[in-house]
């Protein structure tokens, strides 16, 4: 059974010197003659490490040698256990746990041949040395002139099998390492123990992978699930209850385990969107259990039944996630079955049992409901703002209390996705160090390691850092009302402006106290990255005017600041390299690309106007080429316009007015340019268009069109006359068609030329 557990055995007086500055070494490294890659590892980190403390590097010698006079014995070499007295028993340590035991002349760390004694080694360095591995770039090792440790006996074994906090700078193996994380990376090489490896790519949403609609779909509608009354292929799941699905994705996983025999997990799950099956078949398994779970497990418990013949020893992951995180009411995983829970709808202000969110709530009735069916129960959970990682998200504070609620509801692997695709999101560093420790240990208490890495990652900056970071947890203090959750805005008043003003001098003075220590100054600086961010993204008018139509274009002047807080940022970004801003890679490079233009802005226009015209290319096109794509074409009056295909109806081109400059409390007539191209004998819906309120979810104004009322040549036609605000945007979308009656669109395409904004004279 699971769980971290230290264990005082009987002490013997005095402690044991293993090094002293400038004397011959007093102790000799042992390992077994056999040793694994990490027991060999263990040995040159722990001999590394003390040369790098006291300057004296200790001899490793083979357990084939005599026991020297004074050893420390790394793993169950042959005199461990003439040493302990006693069986040297490493069974019960599993593959992480270890056993630290000084009884001078002797200092023995029992672990396994997997981890332990690696961990083991890393516990000693780090509990007696005072050895801290804070980030890949920044560590702290003590120079001591003498190093002794005091008579002990310990054991220690980790709360979860799997401890993955999964951000960025972890996926180093020796960072990893260092701090006792497995997990999937798969830089943890044999000499750290290796990782705990979902094969063959099977990692998670692998329907598609393993069933894939455009190799089937054409032929066979019926393996994937009925929406409304029909079969789709698009963003659809499998149906579960199909015996075809069942041979085909049991035959295709067989075949990449057999490819990849040592991976331990191997993922069948649904994909990451909805659109379950409704088929009678599937319905009535999901009636009866009270949950999409019932069809989902019912499905892998028989692909598991199957591997299992041939793969004993191999779990078969598979989520419950968002519709299929309900338990079922009478189905129950395999033995070999691993459900995995997530977070994702969750807040993120208070520990996942103790927030008064409703969607708290109904997790923590979900977990309690898996838990008691089931001892293989994995978590993804989510430990950062994944709209902008580089936003502040104050979720520190509530980091332990999920792990420890995890631990008590009997979770073996913990996944703690973070800002996974660069360094120095909002104290990345800080949540990294943290979780691994939790994951590790949920009961060590916060503040002392609180204090250790601001003390050891910031220096003398600490205290300044500090009063930034206990403010910053203070705002998020109503989780019904203000819940803090993983898509969360910068610009969420929860936490005010006057807040990144104090916040912005707290870390000027933080630099300025680190100026003479480059390594602390270096991670002070890019600790202020959020504030930089929050207070950049806070001011008016970021995006680009495109179109100007204002008696007063001074009042679209830049504010002074933003020029200079996007080159600071794009500075540091230069300095730093691996930063990203967030999980989408066209966000992240839209937002590097509007900086740059912020710190060299065009002259403002500066002649008044009433009218103004938007051509397609100043136009947003979603998804280009699948909803549609700038064209040459002749008949527009630029000869170039945006055409939106006949295969979807979304509004996929629009304006917004952050964009456009106008008078504020003004009328004005927008119109649009637009062809269509008709489908012969067809007549439905040629176009949708108008002006989208987000405040108030409702359109101003609109304009909609039939085949028969449209022109298939250009024309003019108007969609609204309304005052504009700052958040309202244009849009335009090929007709609306019924697809789940299987109705298709009554047009080949419609061409948008370009559209006129002119003020409405009283």
């Amino acid at each position: 059974m699971l769980g971290f557990v230290v264990l005082a055995g009987p002490l013997v007086a005095g402690d044991l010197t293993l090094a002293t500055r400038g004397q011959p070494a007093a102790c000799t490294i042992v390992r077994p003659a056999g040793a694994s890659p990490s027991q060999v590892h263990a040995a040159e980190e722990l001999q590394h490490f003390v040369q790098q403390m006291t300057g004296v590097k200790l001899p490793v010698l083979t357990d084939d040698s005599p026991l020297p006079e004074s050893a420390i014995l790394l793993g169950n070499t042959r005199h461990t256990a003439r040493v302990l007295g006693s069986p040297a028993d490493v069974k019960t340590l599993g593959d992480d746990g270890f056993r630290l035991r000084c009884d001078p002349p002797h200092l023995v760390i029992l672990g396994g041949p997997v981890r332990g004694t690696l961990y083991g080694v890393y516990e000693l360095l780090e509990q007696f040395g005072g050895c801290r591995w804070y980030a890949t770039w920044h560590s702290v090792i003590p120079k001591l002139d003498v190093w002794r440790i005091p008579t002990v006996d310990q054991t220690q074994r980790p709360a979860f099998a799997m401890r993955e906090p999964y951000w960025y700078d972890m996926f180093d193996g020796d960072l990893a390492a260092r701090n006792k994380a497995n997990g999937n990376s798969m830089r943890l090489g044999d000499k750290h123990g290796g990782n705990i490896r979902f094969g063959a790519g099977l990692f998670v949403h692998t329907f598609n992978t393993l069933c894939p609609p455009g190799e089937f779909f054409a032929t066979h509608p019926e393996y994937f699930s009925e929406v409304s009354g029909k079969r789709v292929k698009d963003y659809s799941q499998l149906c579960l209850t199909h015996p075809d699905v069942l041979k085909i994705v049991t035959e295709r996983l067989l075949e990449r385990i057999r490819k990849d025999p040592g991976a331990k997990l191997f993922s069948v799950s649904q994909n990451d969107w909805h659109n379950y099956c409704t088929c009678p078949a599937c319905k009535a398994i999901d009636d009866r259990e009270e949950s999409h779970a019932g069809t989902l497990i019912t499905f892998v418990n028989r692909v598991a039944e199957a591997v299992e013949k041939e793969f004993p020893d191999v779990w078969i992951e598979t989520l419950a996630y968002q519709y299929t995180r309900k338990p079922p009411q009478t189905v129950r995983p395999r033995r070999n079955v691993v459900p995995r829970l997530c977070t994702i709808e969750c807040d993120f202000s208070q520990p996942l049992d103790r927030s008064a969110f409703d969607q708290n709530r109904k997790f923590v009735a979900d977990i309690r409901g898996w838990s008691a069916m089931t001892d293989k129960l994995y978590i993804w959970d989510y430990t950062t703002d994944f709209r902008n990682y580089i936003a502040p998200f104050p979720n520190v504070l509530v980091l332990q209390g999920n792990v420890k609620f995890f631990r008590d509801h009997h979770v073996v692997g913990l996944f703690e996705q973070g800002a996974y695709q660069g360094r120095h999101a909002d104290f990345a560093e800080l949540k990294a160090w943290l979780l691994a420790r939790w994951l590790w240990n949920p009961d060590l208490p916060a503040e002392p390691l609180l204090a250790d890495f601001f003390n050891g990652y910031y220096g003398a900056a600490a205290p300044l850092v500090r009063q930034y970071f206990d403010e910053l947890h203070t705002f998020h203090n109503d989780p019904a009302a203000k819940p803090l959750r993983i898509f969360d805005d910068v610009k969420n008043p929860v936490i005010p402006d006057a807040f990144y003003a104090r916040a912005a001098a707290l870390w000027a003075r933080a630099e300025a106290a680190v100026k003479d220590s480059p390594a602390h100054s270096y991670n002070v600086r890019m600790g202020a990255i959020p504030v930089l961010y929050a207070r950049l993204m806070r001011l008016p008018a970021t995006d680009p005017i495109k179109l100007w139509v204002t008696r007063n274009p001074r009042q679209y002047d830049p504010p002074p600041e933003r020029g200079m807080l996007a080159a600071e940022l794009l500075a540091r970004f230069r300095e730093a390299r691996d930063i990203r801003i967030s999980e989408s890679h066209d966000h992240h490079q839209n937002t590097l690309a509007l900086w740059t233009s912020w710190t060299n802005p065009p002259p403002t226009a500066a002649t008044p106007r009433s009218r103004a015209v938007a051509e397609d290319s100043v136009l947003s096109l979603a998804r280009r080429g699948t909803w549609g794509d700038t064209v040459s074409d002749p008949r527009a009056e630029d000869g170039s316009a945006l055409k939106l295909f006949n295969t979807h109806y979304e509004w996929c081109v629009t304006l917004p007015f952050t964009q456009v400059a106008f008078d504020p409390d003004t009328s004005y007539r927008l119109r649009m340019r637009v062809r269509v191209e008709k489908l012969p004998g067809k007549e439905g819906e040629a176009f949708w268009a108008g002006v989208y309120d987000p405040k108030t979810r409702q359109s101003r104004g609109g304009c909609e069109r039939t085949t028969s009322a449209a022109s298939g040549e250009y024309a003019w036609y108007d969609v609204a006359e309304w005052t504009p605000e700052r958040d309202h945007y244009f849009w335009i979308g090929p007709g609306r068609f019924d697809r789940s009656g299987g109705g298709s669109s009554a047009i080949q395409a419609v061409y948008v030329d370009k559209l006129e904004l002119s003020r409405v004279e009283r």
